[in-house]
Parts: structure tokens; sequence; C-alpha cells
């Protein structure tokens, strides 16, 4: 009987059971409905990146343009500051000396000759009434 006991133990002990549930990350095959509805959201997010790496080569085209153009003035100032002088329009007079044969240019700002050279052989006939004589209509140039 003792043997008999035991092998009914043994049944019992290989029917025992316990059930609990956990949830776990297995992989699922997808239907045709989720594949298209991932292929759609994929495009969608090709699109949107798509769209900001336009959007920030623009943006950086623009700020090297700024920067660029800083730098041009930055060059410029430093030139000018270094050479401590710019070209600008000046008024001048031309001063034509038919007896020494020369003509002189100078500045009206500072009364400085900026070039002084030989009359040309256009210049020597000319007909202009000289400084101090009187022209036809009786003005003063000056």
């Amino acid at each position: 009987m003792a043997k008999k006991e035991q092998e009914a133990q043994a049944q019992e002990q290989v029917h025992r059971t316990k059930t609990t549930k956990e949830t776990r990350i297995l992989q699922v095959q997808l239907t045709q409905e989720e594949q298209l509805a991932a292929g759609k959201k994929l495009a969608e997010a090709v699109r949107t990146l798509t769209n900001c790496q336009a959007q920030a080569k623009s943006a950086a085209s623009q700020f090297k343009a700024k920067i660029d153009e800083m730098q041009a003035k930055i060059n410029g100032l430093q030139i000018l500051i270094s050479d401590g002088y710019e070209l600008r329009s000046v008024p001048c007079v031309n001063v034509m000396d038919y007896t020494d044969v020369m003509v002189r240019v100078t500045r009206t700002d500072t009364d400085e000759i900026v070039e002084e050279r030989k009359l040309t052989e256009d210049e020597r006939q000319s007909s202009l009434p000289f400084d101090g004589e009187d022209d036809e209509d009786g003005g003063d140039d000056d």
C-alpha cells in the first residue's frame, strides 16, 4: 500500500500546476493595414526631415551671407584704420598757366596741389579768356 500511495502522490505532483500572467516583448507579424499605416508615417517623417534639412540649409546660407558681409565690413574698417585714409570724391580746381605752360590741379578743401603737368597741345590752343580778363557776359566764374 505504501507503494500505491507513493505512486498516487507522484501523480498528484506531476499534475500540480500554477498559472500566472505576464507581459513580454515578442515578435508579432504586422497586418497589411499596420504595414500601410507605418509606410504613411515613414513617408511623412521623411518629408518632415527633408523640409527641416532644407530650412537648415537656407538658414545657414543666410547666416553665411550675413557673416561674409560683416567680415567684409570689418576688413574695410581695418584697412581704413591701418592706412589712415580713404578715397573720396573731392572737388578740385584746374588752373591752366599759359605763361609757365603748366596745369595745376588743386583740392578745394585743403588747397593742396594734387597734380602739376605741362599743358597738352590742345590746351595750348585754347581760346578761353584768362583770369582777370572780361569774358563776353561780363560775369565772374567764382
